[in-house]
């Protein structure tokens, strides 16, 4: 008996090693270039799992054999910083009652379409966005809607909308234009805004899609419906090469728009918008070179943002000067699901000098 329990001690230790490497791997991916290496920047999606494997290894080990807990503890503590990007862990923090900048970023996919228009004639996204007293509103795939603009003109915001992209703003908007970016569309609105004595550089993005077809997505959740191994695998194949195709694209726009957030440091910078990336990503870690994530920085949990049906991630992000800022009371708003998309929301103080 003893025997045979020394054997899979060996083999559970073996596996819970090996599912280390693979949590390391996804971490160390994001390092590398898209461009160059397109399949292995989308293996970074599998890290939840292999993060879940890990916290399961620490329970394993608590029960059965508590002097080899060390190696899952390790093996998390050394990918701390990602895993607090994924899934962060806030206590509330005092809110002043002064100086509160409330931000919302939201793709509201056309404004959740038909299904949004309510009996009554009203549009419930309109509703929501109109009542959700934000300072600061960005919207995605948002093509102009004169009653929507109406109301917020007439409670004081100024906006700016250019082919899917909407700011809406209660601060002035000095200017604003779109960004040439490498890929499909027109990928990212960049605003200027005269706060006090500050000039905000404020960018809403919607970055490279990954292009799935609707067919696809259908096939894949079937498959998952029905715990098919080899139907799932057959489905996955296209589109981790959608993902592959993408993940270029992607990266090239991340690049640029970093760019131009080194230009204007260290003067205050907000980015919003639909990444199109989760936080173990290349485009994150990016992005988050010069700026924090706000959900990282208030937020709890794992928030996801897209919640289409077999495919829950959060991909949308606001991020800040931290320099200038602190968030409170970061949160995914699941209030309005007529989107694919939730909102996401925080609230930025202002750091005394």
């Amino acid at each position: 008996m003893k025997v045979i329990r020394s054997i899979l001690v060996q083999i559970f230790t073996g596996a819970n090693i090996a599912t280390i490497l693979l949590l390391w791997l996804c971490c160390s991916f994001t390092y590398l270039h898209p461009e160059t290496y397109p399949r292995l920047g989308v293996i970074t999606l599998a890290f939840p799992g292999f993060l879940l494997v890990n916290v399961l290894f620490v329970l394993f080990w608590l029960i059965f054999k508590v002097k080899r807990i060390w190696i899952p503890i390790v093996g998390l503590l050394a990918c701390s910083s990602f895993i607090r990007d994924y899934f962060p862990v806030n206590f509330p923090s005092h809110l002043p009652n002064d100086s509160i900048l409330n931000i919302l970023s939201y793709n509201t996919h056309d404004y959740g379409g038909p299904e949004a228009n309510l009996d009554d004639g009203s549009n419930a996204v309109f509703s929501f966005l109109t009542n959700s007293e934000a300072d600061i509103i960005c919207l995605q795939e948002s093509f102009n809607k004169s009653s929507l603009t109406d109301s917020f003109v007439a409670k004081g915001y100024e906006y700016i909308s250019i082919r899917e992209f909407t700011i809406y703003s209660r601060f002035p908007i000095l200017s604003g234009d779109t960004l040439a970016l490498q890929g499909q569309r027109c990928h990212a609105l960049q605003a200027f805004l005269q706060a006090g004595t500050d000039t905000i550089m404020l960018i809403n993005l919607h970055l490279q899609s990954n292009l799935l077809s609707p067919k696809m997505k259908d096939a894949y959740r079937e498959a998952l419906k029905k715990h098919e191994a080899d139907s799932m695998r057959k489905e996955l194949a296209p589109i981790f090469e959608y993902l592959s195709n993408a993940s270029p694209s992607r990266a090239a726009q991340a690049d640029t728009i970093s760019t131009i957030i080194e230009s204007w440091l260290p003067r205050p910078v907000i980015v919003c918008g639909d990444f199109n990336d989760t936080p173990v990503s290349y485009t994150h870690r990016i992005l988050t070179r010069h700026l924090t994530s706000a959900y990282r920085d208030s937020g709890n949990g794992l928030g996801f943002t897209f919640h289409e049906k077999g495919f829950p991630i959060r991909i949308d992000h606001i991020l800040f000067s931290s320099s200038y800022w602190q968030s409170h009371e970061t949160h995914v708003n699941r209030s309005i699901s007529y989107s694919d998309h939730f909102p996401i929301q925080t609230k930025l103080t202002k750091k005394t000098p």
